[in-house]
């Protein structure tokens, strides 16, 4: 049996190598912010360099602690080529937090194009794993690691604007906990954080009319929309030491959204 040392109230990501995709806006640079708090060397992975650079400027990240690598996650070729760079710069790939996603146009299932749904699917589902399976792969070299996909409510509730973008991250979460079990015996973990309504650019596109926001809020239990920095809290702490006896996990950070109704109760008294 297999002795494992309990992470020190204390444990962080110092001086851990984290991949982060998608880190040029939203979650993902709020996510390369949180990591260099927690003291870790970040790879921010993402289409645009510039975004790329702006997140690792805004965290504090000289050139020893943090590296821009343009990448489309649905280009095979791209990710193994980024992996491979951040390994060459630093070493070795110790955690990824995987946050590059699109949510697609709105619309009728009954009127929807088939190029449409199949980009949503290129970049949710298809690029999700060839991050994982590249990622998968230096931290086995490595000797363990830990990697976080992101879900979505949709992951567990469907979403009438846009049918692909839940099959989608329904998928996202099948793929994460069979990541998690073939991935075990390597020491790698692999979870999802599954993020509500969350403050970024993407969400404002999709919601764009006055009031729109409010009622989203609304939605949730707690009252609210949520921030990156919340979304990017519980990705740190499923990609460090403190959920080391966690895979194959789908963490909700919704405000309670997916719990249930949040109708009132009178009181009896």
């Amino acid at each position: 049996m297999t002795v494992h040392t309990p992470p020190s109230p204390g444990s962080d990501l110092k001086d851990a190598v984290v991949m982060v995709t998608g880190a040029g806006s939203g979650i993902g640079r709020a996510t390369v912010a949180a990591l260099a708090l927690a003291g870790a060397r970040v790879v921010a992975a993402g289409r645009r360099e510039h975004t790329l650079r702006e997140s690792l400027e805004l965290a504090g990240l000289e050139r020893d602690r943090g590296l821009a690598v343009t990448c489309d996650v649905t280009d095979e070729e791209a990710v193994a080529a980024s992996v491979d760079m951040a390994v060459l710069e630093f070493g070795r790939l110790d955690a990824a937090v995987n946050t590059a996603g699109m949510f697609g146009p709105s619309g009728l299932l009954s009127e929807a194009l088939q190029k449409d749904a199949v980009d949503v699917m290129s970049v949710n589902l298809m690029g999700m794993w060839l991050c994982l399976k590249h990622q998968s792969r230096a931290m086995i070299r490595s000797g363990g690691g830990a990697i976080v996909t992101t879900g979505s409510v949709a992951s567990f509730l469907g979403h009438s604007g846009s049918p692909m973008y839940a099959a989608t991250k329904h998928g996202v979460v099948g793929l994460t906990k069979a990541a998690a079990l073939q991935l075990a015996p390597h020491g790698i973990r692999v979870n999802a954080v599954c993020p509500g309504s969350t403050d970024t650019a993407m969400l404002r596109e999709l919601y764009p009319e006055e009031g729109q926001l409010a009622a989203r809020a609304r939605r949730a239990p707690l009252g609210r929309i949520g921030l990156p920095e919340e979304v990017a809290a519980a990705a740190l702490w499923l990609a460090g030491p403190a959920s080391s006896y966690v895979t194959g996990q789908a963490l909700a950070v919704d405000g309670g959204v997916t719990a249930g109704s949040a109708a009132p109760v009178k009181s009896t008294a």
